[in-house]
């Protein structure tokens, strides 16, 4: 399967299903990959990350990148789900994570150019964090983001997420549903509020601990709610100066490695109350490690949704 035309590729039954029930890769903070040696600090960054930015600049650029790969990169490896921080400075909006990355509808050129070309793919936009932004500047993000993806969204009019299908999606051309947390104002009908879609942060730099959060907190996800399962160490300030040569990438790849039979076990798919919980979305690090293998342990999930009698004619050997 094609991870750049995954969704399109899906057999009928899984199309028909909810976006809530299939397995989603996504990346963290998305964007960073923007972040260069001209970035300055952003808004986000603590204390210690300003003192340590003064004398190593290079050293918070390499704990502040969360990506090495551009969003059509990620759109190719499978990602279908963008974690976003955003900042205002000048009255223009960036992205950030300690550090300004690009203006916010740089990368959104080209994803909507993606899905002007991939018509079978849609993707979710998280706009998870805000700073230094007033109301003013939460209204004028509203009326931008609302120009630029007019007929594109899939508002909480069109129905609920249990009807968000990718054939309904095709059928009403919608290709992006579009969170906004954490917002002061109330949100238009094309935005999906924070509680729509659960995002439970670890907050560890353990990855034993890690795994323990990730199964105990999926417990708490609703059958009417999409969830993110946050595959991701959060290096604390000890963490970072006990390895000075380390990167963000390491880490992720420690991660990948310690994490990859957890995530192969798991299984996405509609559930009821009462019933274990399933997953959805799963966010990580570098996402462009070993050729996207992160991506290809997600996308795989949803062949343990395919019928059994589909499964048995693909492994059939060819007369």
């Amino acid at each position: 399967m094609s991870k750049e035309h995954w969704m399109r590729d899906l057999p009928p039954e899984l199309r028909d299903l909810p976006i809530v029930n299939l397995a989603i890769p996504g990346s963290h903070n998305s964007m960073t990959y923007g972040i260069n040696s001209s970035s300055k600090l952003a808004p986000d960054a603590e204390s210690a990350i300003r003192r340590w930015h003064r004398f190593f600049p290079c050293f918070v650029r390499r704990w502040s990148k969360n990506q090495s790969s551009t969003i059509l990169e990620q759109l190719h490896l499978g990602v279908r789900y963008f974690d976003l921080r955003i900042a205002q400075n000048d009255d223009k909006f960036y992205y950030c994570h300690g550090l300004f990355a690009m203006e916010v509808f740089e990368p959104l050129q080209e994803l909507r150019q993606f899905l002007d070309t991939h018509p079978g793919e849609m993707i979710i936009l998280d706009l998870q964090h805000f700073y230094n932004m007033t109301v003013a500047q939460h209204q004028q993000l509203h009326k931008e983001l609302l120009q630029f993806f007019d007929q594109r969204l899939y508002a909480t009019t069109d129905g609920y997420l249990l009807e968000c299908s990718l054939t309904r999606c095709a059928e009403l051309q919608r290709q992006v549903v579009l969170i906004y947390r954490r917002c002061p104002i109330g949100l238009p009908p094309q935005f999906w509020p924070s509680y729509a879609w659960p995002t439970p942060w670890p907050n560890t730099a353990s990855v034993k601990k890690l795994q323990s959060f990730l199964a105990d907190s999926l417990l708490s996800r609703q059958p009417q709610q999409g969830y993110v399962s946050q595959c991701l160490l959060t290096p604390t300030g000890r963490y970072i100066a006990l390895r000075v040569f380390f990167t963000l990438k390491r880490t992720a790849k420690r991660v990948d490695k310690k994490l990859k039979p957890w995530i192969l076990e798991q299984l996405p798919g509609p559930f009821a109350s009462g019933q274990s919980p399933r997953v959805n979305v799963f966010l990580a690090d570098f996402v462009n490690l070993k050729n996207g293998q992160f991506c290809n342990w997600v996308v795989e999930l949803n062949t343990k949704l395919e019928p059994a009698q589909d499964k048995s004619e693909s492994l059939d050997d060819p007369l």
